[in-house]
């Protein structure tokens, strides 16, 4: 395994599409820092979150009404400690069976060994206007 920035942040891109969340996990800083750039009315698990802990709580939230459907990451530049990345990615709402798809940036901070910072930022009005119509989709599912 390698142990330089792009390849920490690699292994912990492969551990996540795999769903291999606490291994993923592993890969941060205890303390680090881990910000998704969505408002919390979209998607409530959204925003920033300091330690493993609450990195891995945002990702159990998240596979709650989603699969991961597609997730692949490119590593896009690295200057010493900053990796920049783009994730092409398909998550189906479980709920309604529908998927979002589409291309996330990350720009990630390695210090020792371990991501330290982690920035994600997503098309918040596409976010919007998807969970808009989940929410309706569901709601005109029969109840049973």
């Amino acid at each position: 395994m390698r142990s330089d920035p792009e390849g920490i942040l690699e292994a912990a891109f492969q551990a996540y599409a795999m769903g291999d969340l606490p291994t993923a996990a592993a890969y941060f800083a205890e303390d680090a820092v881990y910000a998704i750039y969505i408002d919390k009315d979209i998607l409530p698990f959204a925003g920033e979150v300091i330690g493993r802990s609450a990195i891995l709580k945002v990702w159990q939230d998240l596979i709650l009404p989603f699969e991961l459907a597609h997730y692949a990451p490119r590593i896009i530049s690295f200057d010493d400690d900053i990796v920049r990345c783009q994730v092409e990615f398909a998550f189906r709402h479980r709920a309604s069976g529908e998927v979002i798809d589409g291309v996330l940036r990350i720009v990630a901070q390695v210090a020792n060994g371990q991501i330290v910072r982690y920035r994600e930022y997503h098309d918040q009005e596409r976010l919007r206007a998807f969970m808009r119509l989940v929410a309706a989709d569901v709601a005109q599912m029969p109840d049973f």
